[in-house]
């Protein structure tokens, strides 16, 4: 819940003592007014409308009140905006102020297969699931994520085994580690005896082999460490770690699997569930547990601590998410909530990305690519700058615009990663964000201690206060919808807002400094919080 003074809501509650209308009816959003009320409902008696609702709304902080074809457009005064934001700084030390949520959140998110660094094609999972976690976070739910290991299955399996095979007595490398594991399943198709192993391997674990299964772990923990360095690189930290082999060694999976016996078909010695006219397998033919049936398994683990439950995941597991869903409610009866953050498929100018052909771009490589770009710009710009100063500004920059652009795109839509637009520092940018808070820490830091000579407002100034002020409808939309790029696309509506003030607005030694000073250090603050959302490190000089 969002605590400000929330202008929409009361004269949403004033007008409906008139009139039948609903929140959508009010737009915040409006070409014209701070709020649009439509009333196409009442077109054929509009001017009767508008003039009970004009007498009728509090004119405490309306500055004027006018009717445009079917809308009712209302303009707050600007002083009231301010005033508003101001208090619930000082006050709470944010704006706005949240009432804290009881319940808890847990959002899953990245879980990739370690089986090979993470690379461009799985870092929006990561991006899109840390925003969303620091949103939800921020509105005031106690919230944390989740990696959940995949260290079970055939797959971490032949990364064990090829380091078995092709690199036995080496030290465990992620390069040798991803060597064995392309070779492995290079050479299975001719060598039948590779998939033989796999197959004995796996039924060595589904029956609890603790040594096999603490190799595995080993093996998949190198490789999991460089996945965390690379995460760490963009901001990107993780609470908690679980691993699916746990719930194998400890007896969970086979535990669900008694649980539903009497719901359970067999296909040979293959156990699954029935769903109209679809089988859900739960077991393989030789009696090896499936990834379905430990998904199950973890999901149930969530909801004992956790009322509410993000997953994040590729839009090719929509109908896994389907099935999950289910039978969660259908079998197991689940009892927290449970959303599905879906994203579209990110592929590279040249195709589609793959950890076993070795066709990838990995993090580090696209973040050290980015700092090498960033660091001559700065070169260019800031020739004075030292070296060390150049490297913490072009790491931070880096960061800020790899995150921004793959999370400003909505994540239902795919996402072609081109180099060039991850480097564009002009723009719908990470650095022009960035660039804009420099500014106004800069004019900031020159300012004097004026004395307020004049209330009066300009368009630049209206408009910038206007966009400070609505951040909070902008939060709790990204909430609702679960949208992340919702932030975004306010951060870049109030930068422009911003930079428009700053061009025409001169603060220093105008007789109107005392209220733009105000003004910039509601927006400085503003800044500040929507940044920490998308994980954007501002820095007061750049």
């Amino acid at each position: 819940m969002l605590l400000f003074d929330d202008y929409k809501k009361d004269i949403l509650e004033q007008i409906k003592k008139l009139y039948s209308i609903s929140e959508n009816d009010m737009d915040t959003n409006g070409d014209y007014g701070d709020f649009t009320l439509k009333i196409f409902k009442f077109q054929d008696r509009k001017e009767e409308v508008y003039s009970k609702i004009k007498n009728a709304v509090n004119k405490a902080y309306i500055e004027k009140i006018e009717l445009q074809g079917n809308y009712i457009n209302f303009f707050i005064k600007p002083e009231m905006m301010l005033k508003a934001i101001e208090s619930s700084i000082e006050t709470f030390g944010m704006y706005p102020n949240i009432f804290q949520d009881t319940s808890k959140a847990l959002i899953e998110h990245t879980s990739s297969n370690p089986t090979g660094p993470i690379h461009v094609g799985r870092i929006r999972n990561s991006i899109i699931g840390d925003s969303i976690y620091r949103i939800i976070d921020r509105f005031g739910t106690r919230s944390c994520t989740q990696y959940f290991v995949n260290d079970s299955g055939k797959q971490v399996i032949s990364l064990y085994l090829g380091h078995v095979k092709y690199h036995n007595g080496e030290d465990m490398t992620v390069e040798n580690l991803l060597d064995g594991y392309q070779q492995i399943y290079s050479n299975m198709e001719k060598d039948q005896g590779i998939k033989k192993e796999i197959q004995e391997l796996d039924e060595r674990y589904e029956k609890g082999d603790r040594e096999l299964i603490s190799n595995i772990q080993k093996t998949a923990s190198i490789v999991l460490d460089s996945i965390k360095g690379s995460l760490e690189k963009l901001g990107i930290h993780i609470s908690t770690y679980v691993w699916e082999s746990n719930f194998i060694l400890y007896g969970e999976v086979a535990a669900l699997l008694n649980q539903l016996s009497d719901e359970l078909k067999s296909e040979g010695d293959a156990k699954y569930l029935e769903i109209g006219d679809k089988k859900i397998f739960l077991t393989r033919q030789d009696g090896t547990s499936l990834y379905f049936a430990r998904d199950l398994v973890y999901h149930m683990f969530k909801s004992e601590n956790f009322d509410w439950v993000i997953d994040v995941l590729g839009e090719d597991h929509k109908d896994h998410a389907k099935n999950l869903d289910y039978v969660l409610h259908n079998y197991l009866d689940f009892p927290s909530r449970i959303d599905y953050l879906f994203y579209g498929f990110v592929s590279l100018d040249t195709g589609k990305m793959s950890t076993r052909k070795g066709n990838i771009i990995t993090v580090n490589d696209l973040y050290e690519k980015t700092v090498e770009e960033s660091a001559k710009i700065i070169r260019e710009k800031r020739p004075e700058y030292g070296e060390e100063t150049v490297d913490q500004i072009s790491r931070a920059v880096a960061s800020s615009s790899i995150r921004f652009n793959i999370v400003k795109i909505n994540a239902n839509k795919p996402l072609t990663f081109k180099w060039s637009e991850a480097l564009n520092f002009e723009g719908d940018s990470a650095p022009f964000i960035m660039y804009s808070y420099a500014r106004a820490c800069s004019v900031l830091s020159r300012a004097g201690n004026s004395r307020e000579i004049n209330k009066e407002y300009n368009t630049y100034e209206k408009n910038l206060i206007k966009a400070i002020y609505l951040y909070p409808y902008y939060l709790q939309n990204s909430v609702d919808f679960l949208r992340a790029d919702i932030i975004a696309g306010y951060m870049l509506y109030l930068v422009k807002a911003f930079n428009e003030f700053y061009l025409n607005c001169p603060v220093i030694g105008n007789e109107e400094e005392y209220k733009r000073v105000r003004i910039l250090k509601s927006f400085k603050r503003i800044m500040e919080d929507s940044s920490e959302l998308l994980g954007i490190q501002l820095l007061e000089k750049i």
